[in-house]
């Protein structure tokens, strides 16, 4: 069987035997056969429970050699001692694709530990299975109802993927919503990064992944797929353990081998993988290439309520080697018409001066932007603008909207302010192909991200 058909069997089983669960219930019993019967997912399922005839409704078995059907998919949760000799029962029984949600395998400081895993390997290597794990929240899919996380998750199908060294990121965080699918590699002994690329460069319903790497045992084979996935779909990364203290933590944690940073950098660069620093840059970045269109290159205009936060603006470009170019002349003719004479006209706009004359304030703002969006001179527009009454920030809001769906094919991104900021934010990020952001600096970033993406593709 090829890696894209054993990808298939943990990402969509039509058949999953759940070894070791469990007949608790309750919040906190942490249930994979109770969550798979929530989510209403439609594939055959075989509990093995020893001690039970029936959990939840459903027949369950004292041993995997009673199921006498197919399984695609086995999924361990008991403790390690019993691992190894589960596993070869799996592969006696023809189950070829195993999650191993165990602890203190690989990951173990003690040597029980290692050689359990050592066993766990050599059975692998002996009938060509494969492993996910151990230590892993398993897989999610939000299109197939399907999760062998022991914890509840909340999917939604949306094309965004993310593979992953901990499960905590396959759980909803303040700054990435919702996943499509996810794949937590664990100690990844076997099924790795490379392998779980593999998959969602042909998957037609992911089109943006978003990694997490504490480490990896073969970081050439995963710059390998790396550059080839990147080629079709953005890639973005997330690279922990970058200290000493916490390299040797993310060496505990998964087993893996970690390599210095200045490496890492190198090679995310050359691979055309987009390197995030955090959570909050990582969430951007993905909603980013879910949401905006490409952009064609690094020149930016600024369109703002104000010269103080258009400075910002002009701080943050430099940062993040983004270009102000000076607008063409159509454009300074139309802002010439709605600005005061004092004013010098260029990018970025300071506007408000403008929109004070005779108070006709959505007039001056529609032409302003308009002016930019249309520029050819000019590759994405930000604007800077305060929601500053429910009235006005209503207005503003299905200016947004209508200017976005106008110009679809630039990104146009805002920057909010004002005690109706977060109405706004909400409406606009609901209707509209544009994003919301809570500072100027991360808008100017994750553009900054568009562009490196596109300027990586456009080189081949």
């Amino acid at each position: 069987m090829d890696t894209i058909n054993h990808m298939k069997h943990f990402m969509e089983p039509k058949s999953v035997a759940l070894i070791g669960v469990s007949r608790q219930t309750g919040e906190y019993a942490f249930n994979i056969l109770k969550n798979l019967l929530d989510y209403s997912y439609q594939g055959r399922i075989y509990p093995i429970n020893p001690n039970a005839s029936e959990i939840f409704g459903v027949k369950t078995y004292h041993a995997i050699a009673e199921v006498t059907e197919n399984i695609d998919l086995a999924v361990i949760s008991l403790p390690r001692s019993l691992v190894p000799s589960l596993v070869k029962k799996c592969a006696q029984k023809g189950i070829q694709s195993i999650t191993i949600v165990t602890q203190g395998l690989g990951d173990a400081s003690d040597e029980k530990g290692k050689q359990l895993q050592k066993q766990i390997d050599e059975i692998v290597k002996k009938n060509k299975i494969r492993i996910l794990g151990p230590n892993t929240f398993g897989t999610a899919n939000a299109f197939t109802n399907f999760s062998s996380s022991f914890v509840k998750l909340r999917m939604e199908r949306l094309p965004i993927g993310v593979i992953c060294q901990t499960g905590i990121f396959l759980i909803n965080s303040p700054h990435m919503k919702l996943i499509g699918k996810g794949i937590d590699l664990g100690n990844a002994c076997d099924i790795d990064f490379a392998d779980s690329l593999e998959y969602f460069e042909q998957d037609e319903q992911t089109k943006v992944i978003a990694l997490h790497i504490e480490g990896m045992r073969d970081g050439r084979r995963f710059l390998k797929a790396a550059k080839r996935f990147t080629l079709k779909k953005p890639l973005i990364a997330m690279k922990t353990g970058k200290g000493d203290y916490a390299a040797r933590a993310a060496q505990s944690h998964t087993g893996s081998l970690i390599g210095s940073d200045e490496v890492w950098n190198s090679a995310f660069k050359q691979s055309g993988v987009i390197r995030v620093g955090d959570t909050e840059e990582l969430g951007d970045a993905v909603k980013a290439f879910c949401t905006l269109p490409p952009v064609k290159g690094r020149k930016v205009g600024i369109v703002s309520f104000t010269g103080g936060f258009g400075i910002v603006a002009m701080d943050a470009c430099q940062k993040f080697n983004l270009k102000l170019p000076e607008p063409s002349r159509s454009t300074i003719n139309q802002l010439g018409k709605i600005s005061p004479s004092w004013l010098r006209i260029g990018n970025p706009a300071d506007i408000w001066p403008g929109m004070m004359i005779g108070r006709t304030y959505m007039n001056g703002l529609t032409s302003s932007l308009e002016a930019f969006l249309a520029d050819d001179k000019i590759d994405a527009v930000l604007f800077i603008g305060g929601a500053l009454s429910r009235r006005f920030s209503a207005n503003l809001c299905h200016l947004c909207e209508e200017l976005a769906k106008a110009h679809p094919y630039k990104p146009f991104v805002c920057y909010l302010y004002g005690a109706y900021y977060q109405e706004a934010k909400d409406r606009l990020e609901e209707s509209s192909k544009t994003m919301v952001f809570p500072s100027v600096e991360r808008a100017i970033r994750t553009l900054s991200h568009l562009a490196d993406y596109s300027e990586f593709r456009s080189s081949f």
